[in-house]
């Protein structure tokens, strides 16, 4: 059926408000953006919005549907710095090429994906409230199974290693560097990224044993 004037408008006008909510959300994040600064970059009235949307979060639901976020950002990089290099990496070279991807993401948030978005919100009071944001956290967690996953593949790591738990540490780690990052007014480090991505991964080649393992028996051996 051929669409009336009215329904190009309306749908135009739908896509100006997501258009804006894109950029500022990944730009500022969720909490520092109102209705006001995403109709205003819409080219909208406040009115405008609330004709399509019942709400902020109404909105936010919107756009996670709308917009597809990629998968298997990670492994997908690590998988491609193989194949340039022709030879398998090691853990080192995997955790620093990781460690790489999301800092540029940290620091250019270039695109509309997981961690673009995952990685800058200042805040998460919006969590519980809004089920599209859960979505889109457990889906960081997720990647970074992969990641992990990838690394116990390819017997970078120890076996015994817990995918889901130690990703979740991971995004733990990595929240608290950028959230620091904005308490005291410096820009998280690629170090700390690194630090991040490869702390708990670590062997002893000489025991074959996770470093933080074995951290955790010498001290109690001096307790």
């Amino acid at each position: 059926m051929k669409k009336n004037k009215f329904q190009i408008k309306r749908e135009a006008t739908f896509e100006s408000f997501i258009d804006a909510g894109v950029n500022l959300l990944i730009d500022r994040a969720y909490d520092p953006v109102s209705v006001e600064d995403i109709s205003r970059a819409a080219g909208y009235s406040k009115g405008a919005f609330y004709v399509h949307f019942v709400s902020k979060d109404d909105f936010l639901l919107y756009l996670l549907e709308k917009r597809q976020m990629k998968k298997k950002i990670i492994i997908g990089y690590l998988d491609q710095m193989e194949r340039e290099s022709v030879k398998s990496l090691t853990l080192d070279e995997a955790a620093k090429h990781a460690a790489e991807l999301l800092y540029s993401y940290y620091i250019n948030k270039p695109s509309w994906d997981i961690t673009s978005f995952a990685m800058n919100m200042p805040t998460y009071k919006v969590l519980k409230k809004c089920k599209a944001y859960v979505r889109l956290y457990e889906l960081w967690v997720e990647e970074n199974v992969l990641y992990i996953k990838w690394l116990k593949e390819r017997k970078l790591i120890d076996a015994c290693i817990d995918p889901e738990y130690t990703a979740k540490i991971i995004c733990a780690v990595l929240d608290g560097i950028i959230k620091q990052s904005y308490v005291l007014g410096q820009p998280a480090t690629f170090r700390s990224f690194l630090d991040a991505l490869s702390v708990f991964f670590t062997l002893d080649r000489e025991h074959e044993t996770p470093r933080i393992l074995k951290s955790f028996s010498e001290s109690e051996e001096h307790q």
